[in-house]
Parts: structure tokens; sequence; C-alpha cells
């Protein structure tokens, strides 16, 4: 087996593949899986919810196992101070999301990332939400968007947000309302002002952008400029979207 190269420092790989694989090819994929995950496989959950995160789980080791050289169920993952995966003596950073039929996972070398994605759910309660975790600020500018325009806008400031906190390593413990992204849609992203203590919003680079039409997504790290390049899922079994 020949691995990739590393990312160059200031590259983010992006991997996007689907989950809803067929019967055969995801008993293909569990064995990507160490024991203790098999033994597991997301039992207690709704059985389609519970496939998917277990072929999300098991791509993110297929994608770190071209670059590492290691076979998948043997990557050394391990778990931060506050819940974010980390492989474990390896100069490599990663990050990965889901959202119903769709994943992500985005890979770095040198730096903090993080990435978020979302399906634009109509149902969701974005002016509620909205209320309690945009800042002030952006939740002024986010109400004056029009109104056809506003659950786009909604998903991409809020994939932004998460982005950040999981590219940050503080998780839930950083208010959301602390510092404030990019709301227009049509806009990159990017984070605007951070209000965190110790942090500063120029070293960070965020990108927000839409996939197609019912998707958003958005991508951090901790420098001042960033480069993001495609893969191709299919160079590793995975299938793409």
């Amino acid at each position: 087996m020949n691995s990739r190269p590393l990312p160059d420092p200031g590259t983010i790989e992006l991997w996007a593949f689907g989950l809803d694989e067929p019967p055969e090819r995801i008993e293909v994929l569990v064995d990507s899986l160490p024991s203790q995950e098999k033994a597991r496989l997301d039992r207690g959950i709704e059985p389609v919810i519970g496939i998917r995160s277990t072929v999300a789980r098991a791509g993110l080791r297929r994608i770190l196992t071209s670059y590492l050289d290691i076979p998948p169920q043997d990557i050394p993952l391990t778990v931060g101070k506050h819940g974010k995966p980390e492989l474990d003596g390896v100069d490599l950073a990663f990050n990965i999301s889901h959202s119903e039929a769709f994943a992500m996972a985005a890979i770095c070398r040198g730096s903090r990332i993080g990435i978020d994605l979302e399906t634009l759910r109509p149902e969701t309660p974005i002016e509620e939400l909205a209320r309690r975790c945009f800042s002030a600020s952006e939740y002024r500018q986010w109400s004056h968007i029009a109104v056809q325009d506003r659950l786009s806008s909604f998903f991409h400031l809020w994939t932004q947000k998460e982005a950040f906190i999981k590219a940050h390593g503080g998780g839930m413990t950083i208010p959301l309302q602390d510092f404030d992204c990019q709301v227009d849609p049509s806009g990159q992203g990017g984070l605007i002002e951070s209000r965190i203590e110790g942090d500063e919003s120029s070293r960070w680079c965020i990108r927000g952008c839409s996939r197609h039409q019912g998707i958003r997504y958005s991508i951090a790290c901790d420098r001042i400029e960033c480069c993001i390049v495609d893969r191709d899922p299919s160079e590793v079994g995975l299938s793409r979207w």
C-alpha cells in the first residue's frame, strides 16, 4: 500500500462522500472499523441514522489510511479534552461532518481544522435558534435578510460558527455569541470579530460554501490563508455525491 503525500501547510484537502451504500458495500466498510466500534455499531438509534454514522466513521478511517499507510482498523484515533477526535502522535489534523446522506472530511497539516455540513431543512426553527445562538450583531443583520433568503443565510452562518468551535477545540464551552461570522449567504464567509479571551479574529480563515442548492458547509482553520483542494472519494472506495 502506497500512502499519498501529506497536504502542504496551508492546504486543506476536502473529501465529500455519500453515506447511502448497498448492504454488501456497508459490510466491506464495517470491516474498516476496529473491533470495539464494530461491537456497538450505533445501537439504540434509528437504523438509517445508525448505518450512515457507521459509514461516515469507516469512510474517515479509509481516508486517513490513504495518508498514513496504516490499516484503517489501526488508525490511532483519540479524543481531545472537549471531545474532538484527533490523531495520536501524527502530524495530520482532520475533522468530519455529516448530515443525512452526505459527509465531508477535511484534512490538513500544521493547523487546527473544523468542518460543518448541514442540509437546508425548511422545518428548522431558524428564528428561535438565531435569537438564542447568534450574536446581537449577527441577529440584527440576519433579520434584515430577505425572507426568502433567510434559510440559506441561517445555515451559511450556522455552519461557520460550528466549524469555528470545532477547529478551536473548545467545543460547546465556547458561547456561540462570543464571535461574529459573515451573514451574507452570497459571501465566502469569514470571522469578523472574536471576543474569546486570548483569541484574535485575524488568525482564522473561515470559508462558507454551497455544494448545491440544498447543502451548506463551512471550513475553519487557524491560518490567515488557506487553499482548499477537492479529492475524489472513489480513490479510497467511497461514493461521490
